[in-house]
């Protein structure tokens, strides 16, 4: 199984105002079909005001620049009609601050007052986040506070209030009926206080529940394996990072490590990536990475147990450092030929990294057989044709410092596979290993 991760305002645009929507997608099913993709995580698609969409302000209506949901679903059977299953991103931590839920409890509504988090007397207003120390209880002119772990704008619900439960339940099953085929559930750690109230949260909220479910737990490895137990897909942000620090350090040990803790003997498949948009792009890494060394990054990627997932653009090495407050500045554009100029271009705003004549383009790497987007097209085929691999075991062979060798192995099929991660060349028991190259025997 590979999947990859959409943002549909730069991906590929169908009525020509230049923002990507639902019937650009349902035209970039060929390209996505060629490229191997089983499933498609798109980034959040209801009504926000935010153009990242995780502050949701009606979860039963869509942007409107995406298209409506007639739209949507022809969208979801062009999908469908091609073996191509849609993820949809569900930030059901919080709403927008201007939902309707919200606004009427700001109101005095009692109903919904109780559907969010407000402080008392016990409350410590000074509560920080643990990863940017960011203020967590945010004040009303009337004196109230609310809590809001993602900021001022997405105040959390009260999962405490069984109503509450009882109405993301719903809106799960309505759009599993509507053809949906899964959810990446945004924030799936900080649904409740403690590990194991948050496990039972999850376990309860998909008992009865069909398909592919990704959770975002950025955490250490025994809340990951917990909760992938139930979810059966987690998100590996472990090997995410350890992938792009040894082929940066040109040193084996780290993924070594991480292919330990976060991949082998699991109960369930963890999601391998090398993005998303919660950081800087893989080409970016560190300050930039070499054509060779993306190269190296996605070859890794490719032949790991789990599920490889591609950022859109990673593809084509599409350049983006993560920095806040700007975030959209990793959400570039897709680039689908050098001038950007032609029909179904996204340019909602001007590329802050993958600009016009660039290189990063489908059109320029098609033509290019030593390209970034040649390399993929290649593993993404070993992929199709060894899906074995999602749930082999892993046996390491060497553990040299700047070249890894492992064999990986089901009840019926074995390769090895050979990762020099130096600028020198390599030989291993007969494999010649040309500087950061992989192969697979």
């Amino acid at each position: 199984m590979i999947g990859y991760q959409i943002y549909v305002r730069s991906f590929r645009d169908g009525n020509l105002d230049g923002v990507g929507d639902f019937r650009g997608l349902k035209n970039a099913v060929s390209y996505l079909k060629e490229l191997g993709i089983d499933f498609v995580w798109l980034m959040p698609v209801f009504s926000s005001i935010s153009f990242h969409g995780y502050d949701v302000v009606d979860f039963y209506s869509f942007k409107a620049e995406y298209g409506s949901v007639r739209e949507f679903k022809e969208m979801l059977e062009a999908f469908h009609d091609s073996g191509i299953k849609v993820v949809l991103d569900l930030p059901i931590h919080h709403t927008g601050f201007l939902h309707t839920w919200f606004q009427k409890a700001l109101k005095g509504d009692p109903h919904y007052r109780d559907y969010y988090v407000w402080a008392n007397k016990e409350t410590d207003l000074d509560e920080r986040r643990e990863w940017d120390g960011e203020k967590i209880w945010h004040p009303l002119e009337d004196g109230r506070f609310y809590r809001g772990l993602f900021g001022p704008f997405s105040p959390d619900l009260n999962y405490d209030n069984p109503q509450v439960f009882d109405e993301m339940k719903r809106l799960v099953l309505h759009l599993l009926d509507m053809g949906v085929d899964g959810f990446r559930f945004d924030a799936a750690k900080h649904m409740r206080d403690t590990i194991e109230q948050n496990v039972r949260f999850w376990k309860y909220f998909l008992s009865d529940l069909k398909g592919i479910f990704l959770a975002e737990i950025w955490a250490e490895a025994r809340m990951v394996d917990e909760h992938g137990r139930i979810f059966g897909y987690m998100l590996n942000f472990d090997t995410s990072h350890c992938i792009k620090e040894a082929v940066w350090k040109e040193n084996t040990r780290v993924l070594i490590e991480s292919i330990e803790r976060a991949v082998v003997g699991k109960d369930y498949l963890p999601v391998n990536f090398t993005s998303n948009h919660d950081m800087s792009r893989l080409a970016s890494f560190e300050g930039g990475f070499s054509k060779e060394k993306i190269k190296l990054s996605i070859s890794i990627l490719f032949t790991l147990p789990g599920v490889p997932l591609v950022f859109y653009g990673d593809e084509l090495g599409m350049k983006g450092i993560y920095q806040k407050p700007n975030t959209e500045v990793v959400l570039d554009p897709f680039p689908w030929n050098e001038s950007m100029c032609v029909e179904g271009q996204t340019f909602w705003k001007w590329p802050a990294y993958n600009g016009p004549f660039s290189g990063v383009s489908v059109e320029y790497q098609k033509k290019d057989p030593d390209s970034i987007l040649s390399h993929t097209l290649g593993w993404t085929r070993f992929r199709k044709e060894n899906q074995w691999i999602d749930r082999a075991k892993l046996e390491f062979l060497c553990k040299e410092d700047k070249f890894l060798v492992y064999r990986l192995y089901d009840d019926q099929h074995s390769l090895k596979v050979f990762h020099n991660l130096s600028g020198e060349e390599v030989v291993f028991e007969g494999v010649k290993m040309k500087p950061y190259k992989t192969e697979v025997v």
